[in-house]
């Protein structure tokens, strides 16, 4: 009997003490998990700190080469300005000029500045005499060959020996330098070579080169077609640059830890590279980006990487705190648990210890997740929400009571697409590793309009479920930013579709006025014919349903474009000149439209409807402002590469050189005496940039303004 009860109470302490184990390895796990969720969360957000830091630091590089190239081209207009002052320019006066400028403090990066002049075949052996007297013996037109023209460097200063070679070249047989230089002088603008290897160049030390060109003529007068320009062709004012000792100055002042690489053109290849970080190591880079340099009819490439020095800068010190005080809690838990297993009697009294102590830190976990910055949900696959944080309930209204399940909550904040919410969701079970879904767009208890961005990761078996972790990041601020843009640019291209409105309801109107009076008189005057009467009836139905035609035409615009349509430009044009072709024949001003291109296109039709009115409307107004006689307005398509175009040119005299790189930014107006808002051309180039992911730019042509909107093609629809 006493070895009976003997077994007996040793198997029933084993039982004891293998639930104790299995409840201390429980009690682990879970405060790994909640600690690796956590520490998750973390990471995530200094990442995306640090991918923000990344962007804005490229931008700003971007935008520096931009300023400093434009204040480069400045520099030789006002060597095309000088030789247009009418005096006989020489030598003497170049170097003068030149050398006031102090070109190596003021303008680093310019190897010079430097004047190539036409010299026509028949005056080959005149021009050579000439120079030879200038003081330069040994002065010839390199290289040799008869040619029809001649484009021969004889200005270029600070003339050191490194610039004095280079006089006497012909840049005209570098197919390169042709290039550019044959762009300058067709377009009367400023144009900038592909990556040459400069005539100034030493054995040792060579850098990739390029060179900036503006043309001069022999008339100031302006030129409008090419074969005059081409005619009246005296030289150009040109620099030439070395890429590295341009660009070191740029990034002089930029972050070490960002490396970066610029490339001529759109190929990322070693033949293309014009500047790198030659002192930066090959590395495996967190970030990178590829951001496209578009100017002066030229386009650079330029490749930024993080370095790993980037890396030590991220903050991780809230990362560590959550894995320093979550894991010892973790091991503390398991080391207790298992600690009071020795015996059965122990095992028990410690259970209920332990019962409080996890009840306490089971609190303290909930506490850290209800006060966690970000919104965070976790969720199984059967749609059952086991947990929402405290900062979900603040911002979405909805309790853990009222959306028990996934499917209830999108019930609850999505007025439409509901199924398509339900199906997403569903399918986040299949992932393997964290994925980050996008923003989502939904409502709050109160009617508010919020976003999220979410990231979900797998977080086990729950029930016997998958399940996962979800955490959003809140950009509704960010988003009503450009929402209220939007808003903006819609109120005030609603003032001008009013306006149009009435413009075409005024004939309408004034024959229905008229008719209406004719039929009372008749009636009156009991001149009553049943035909006449008819007929008459008919004609105010016919104006009746113009006028409905038209509001139906200027409500579909302010309809809010929620998906993609296939369509053409001749389509949306046609379309926005009926709602203000009227207008435009009441003020004499042509519209003339050429489509030399018309591919269906994927876009929101409404949004581009919106930037091509008001394009056409800034053009009316500047035509109507400058009292153009024969005001005209130019539409055309054309196709570049994958890219399908519409340009609208006016003839309005154009846009000032000195606010032209400023009519893009947000409440930039020119119109500040008849309140202009400033934001409509900002918009439209959000609009085409970022919703349509094309292209919006502006130039002067030899009429006046010319706006492009460049989209990509769909090949599949092509």
């Amino acid at each position: 009997m006493n070895l009976k009860l003997s077994n007996r109470l040793m198997h029933r302490a084993l039982n004891v003490l293998s639930r104790s184990n299995m409840a201390a390895w429980i009690g682990f796990f879970l405060t790994v998990g909640i600690t690796f969720v956590l520490w998750i969360n973390a990471q995530n957000d200094a990442m995306q700190k640090a991918k923000i830091r990344f962007d804005t630091s490229n931008v700003e590089t971007v935008h520096e080469i931009y300023s400093r190239m434009h204040t480069y081209e400045n520099t030789l207009k006002s060597g095309v300005a000088l030789l247009n002052t009418g005096e006989q320019m020489d030598r003497k006066k170049w170097h003068i000029y030149i050398s006031s400028m102090e070109l190596a403090k003021s303008y680093p990066g310019f190897q010079g500045i430097g004047f190539s002049k036409v010299i026509p075949h028949t005056k080959r052996a005149e021009h050579i005499s000439q120079m030879h007297a200038e003081g330069f013996p040994d002065y010839t037109i390199k290289p040799a060959g008869k040619r029809e023209e001649y484009h021969s460097i004889i200005y270029l200063e600070p003339l050191d020996e490194r610039n004095r070679r280079a006089i006497g070249y012909d840049m005209f047989t570098n197919p390169i330098r042709q290039q550019a230089m044959i762009q300058s002088r067709d377009t009367g603008q400023t144009a900038l070579s592909g990556k040459v290897t400069l005539v100034q160049e030493q054995a040792n030390n060579r850098q990739a080169g390029f060179l900036m060109y503006v043309p001069f003529y022999t008339t100031p007068k302006p030129l409008s077609t090419q074969i005059e320009r081409k005619e009246h062709l005296s030289g150009f004012v040109f620099a030439p640059f070395r890429a590295d000792d341009l660009m070191k100055e740029i990034v002089f002042n930029k972050s070490p830890t960002i490396s970066i690489k610029l490339y001529d053109g759109i190929s990322i290849d070693d033949a293309a590279l014009l500047y790198e970080n030659r002192h930066i190591k090959k590395n495996q880079p967190l970030f990178t980006a590829t951001i496209p340099i578009v100017m002066y009819g030229r386009t650079w490439t330029a490749v930024f990487q993080t370095l790993p020095t980037f890396n030590t800068m991220i903050d991780k010190d809230r990362s560590r705190m959550i894995l320093l005080a979550g894991l010892p809690i973790s091991f503390l838990v398991l080391l207790t648990i298992l600690s009071f297993s020795q015996t059965a009697e122990q095992a028990q009294t410690m259970a209920r210890k332990m019962t409080i102590e996890i009840r306490a830190l089971n609190d303290e976990l909930e506490n850290m997740i209800n006060t966690a910055p970000n919104p965070i949900i976790v969720h199984t696959q059967d749609g059952k929400i086991i947990k929402i944080n405290q900062t979900w309930t603040d911002i979405c209204g909805y309790t853990h009571d009222e959306t028990p399940t996934t499917d209830s909550w999108v019930d609850k904040v999505y007025k439409e697409h509901q199924d398509e919410v339900k199906a997403h969701i569903r399918n986040l079970f299949n992932i393997t590793k964290k994925v980050d879904e996008g923003e989502f767009s939904f409502y709050s208890k109160s009617g508010t309009k919020i976003t999220w961005q979410f990231s979900s990761t797998p977080f086990g078996i729950i029930d016997g479920k998958k399940a996962l972790i979800s955490s959003a990041m809140d950009i509704t601020e960010l988003k009503n930013k450009d929402n209220m843009v939007m808003m903006q640019s819609r109120y005030a291209a609603m003032g001008e579709m009013i306006s149009m409105i009435a413009h075409q309801w005024r004939q309408p109107l004034a024959s229905i006025s008229t008719v209406s009076g004719l039929l009372s008189l008749e009636a009156m005057m009991d001149q009553y014919h049943k035909e006449h009467f008819i007929e008459k009836l008919d004609l105010i139905g016919d104006l009746s349903l113009e006028l409905s035609n038209t509001i139906n035409d200027f409500r579909n615009f302010f309809k809010e474009d929620k998906t993609k349509e296939l369509t053409t430009w001749k389509d949306l044009i046609e379309g926005c000149l009926m709602m203000i072709k009227p207008i435009l024949i009441t003020k004499n001003i042509e519209v003339i439209k050429t489509f030399h291109e018309n591919h269906p296109l994927m876009m929101y039709p409404r949004e581009i409807k919106q930037v091509i009115l008001n394009l056409l409307k800034n053009a009316e107004d500047v035509l109507i402002d400058n009292a153009i006689l024969e005001p005209k307005i130019w539409i055309r398509t054309l196709q570049e590469g994958q890219m399908s175009c519409l340009e609208i040119e006016d003839n309005g005299g154009g846009i000032s050189e000195n606010i032209i790189h400023q009519i893009f930014d947000p409440y930039f107006s020119t119109k500040i005496e008849r309140n202009g808002t400033g934001i409509g051309l900002y918009m439209s180039k959000t609009i085409v940039e970022k919703h349509g992911l094309g292209l919006l730019e502006v130039y002067n042509t030899a009429h006046g303004a010319c706006f492009k909107i460049s989209l990509p093609l769909d090949i599949e629809t092509v």
